[in-house]
This record gives C-alpha cells, structure tokens and sequence, in this order.
C-alpha cells in the first residue's frame, strides 16, 4: 500500500469501496471457441479479458496471452485459458485492484450464486479514481522507470517474444532516437490474423514471414505523455480522455518511465 499523505484518506475510501457499483458485462467465451473468433469478440467490444466459468473456478485470457498462438485460424482457445481468482459483489475495491495488479489482466470476473454476474476492470477503478483529489501523488513516484523499448526497424517477431515473455502489453517503438508510437498485442494480432483467416498457404505472405517485418510505423500514436510531477489527476484524465492504457513520462524528448493502468492501481493495494 502506498502511503500519499492528504490523499490518502481518498484513496483509502476507494480501497474500501465494495466493486458494486462498477460492475459491467463479462465477455464470456467457451473453450472450444477458435481463437479467431476470441479475438473477434474482444476487437468488438474494445475490452482486453474473456472469461469462462466451469463451475468451480473462473479461467481467463487476454491478447497478450493469445499473442503465443502459432495458428490463429485452427487453434482453438482452451490451451490458452488459465484459472484466475475471481470475486463477489460485496467484495471490495482493493481487492479486485490486487488480483488484476497480480495476474496482469485488466479485469476481474464477478461470481454470485455460482455464475459469473459481471466484471470489474482496470479502466471503471481509474474512472472513480479520477473523481477523487490525487494532486499529492506526482507521476514520479508511480511511473515504472526505464522501460523496455524496441527499435522499429526491428521484426515483429522480436516485439512478439518481448511482449509473451516479459508479459508487457505496452512496447514504446523507437524510431531516429525517439519515441514515435507504442506497441500492443493488438496491433500484432490484427496484423497477422487476416493472413491466418485465409487459411490458404497460395493467399498473401505467411504469417511467419509476416512477423519478420519490420515495426516501422505500426502501433498508436495517440499515447498520453506527461512530466515526472504531473500530479495523478492530470495523468488519468488524459489516459480516459484518449482511451488508452498507459502514459510516456517524459523529459522533453527523453523516456523517463511509463504509467500503466497496473501501476496505477498499485496506490490502491
């Protein structure tokens, strides 16, 4: 738990906060489903979790756990799917921040009367939290310092293994020494996936010689940047403003660090 003197008091209300009145619709999935039409039901709905209830436990994925796909087009999601500690609606706040923060997701599934009722996600907390006081808390005391970083000459297939392996959902791109765009799952999948939906070898480029392109200028550009003493609400109102999920902290054109929704809700552990 992170201690932010005359804001503290905020953020412990919200710490205590059963998730009741953030509660939104679940994206549900069946482990049969192909991963093509996983990601489809995500793109749709612009979310980042599915879930799946088997009576017993909740099992989740994300595009950054899809990302380790070989075949999109045949595979189907089961492989991909793991148990995930999920809650009740009278649960509180700091709870739900704890398992997302811990398993790296951006949701958590509420379950009542052995059924899954809705989710609590990342975003729904930063909007409450936005409404609070946070002007003690600056960018420099939260921002996860010199992240990792990619060269956008470099192939997708080197963002790829970064990404599955160090578990990050955000790669700042590189490009004549600055940072141009950031990289997500998404970008990678959305790329590769309508090479995989033809599902004909005589149809375009292979997916694997797709991953050996170059990133160039392939992410978003429409990432929020701040300075080291931005205070908290100067920071999530440009993140829900641009509907994004992290922010550059930057020093003219130097990367300082990157604020992430998980680094976010780590005030409310």
């Amino acid at each position: 738990m992170v201690s932010i003197n005359n804001d503290d008091g905020n953020l412990q209300k919200i710490r205590d906060t059963p998730v009741t009145s953030l509660i939104s619709k679940a994206i549900m999935i069946d482990p049969a489903d192909t991963l093509s039409s996983v990601i489809d039901k995500i793109s749709e709905k612009n979310a980042f979790d599915v879930f799946y209830f088997n009576g017993k436990s909740t099992l989740s994925t994300n595009m950054r756990e899809l990302l380790k796909a070989k075949n999109i087009s045949k595979m189907s999601v089961e492989s991909l799917i793991h148990p995930i500690p999920f809650i009740g609606p009278n649960d509180t706040i700091q709870k739900a921040a704890k398992i997302i923060s811990d398993y790296r997701t951006r949701g958590v599934a509420i379950v009542e009367k052995n059924k899954i009722v809705g989710v609590v996600t990342a975003k729904k907390i930063l909007e409450l939290l936005s409404t609070k006081g946070n002007k003690s808390i600056k960018a420099k005391m939260i921002y996860t310092q010199n992240p990792i970083t990619i060269s956008s000459e470099k192939p997708l297939s080197n963002a790829k293994k970064i990404m599955t392996s160090k578990r990050l959902d955000h790669l700042p791109v590189i490009t004549h020494g600055k940072i141009k765009q950031v990289l997500t799952p998404a970008h990678i999948i959305e790329y590769i996936l309508p090479q995989e939906r033809q599902g004909k070898k005589s149809l375009g480029i292979k997916t694997s010689r797709k991953l050996e392109s170059e990133i160039g200028n392939m992410g978003t550009t429409r990432v929020p940047q701040c300075t080291p003493d931005d205070d908290l609400n100067v920071i999530l109102k440009s993140i829900l403003k641009n509907d994004t999920s992290c922010c550059l902290v930057k020093i003219g054109e130097t990367l300082q660090g990157i604020i992430t929704f998980r680094d976010i809700l780590g005030l409310l552990i």
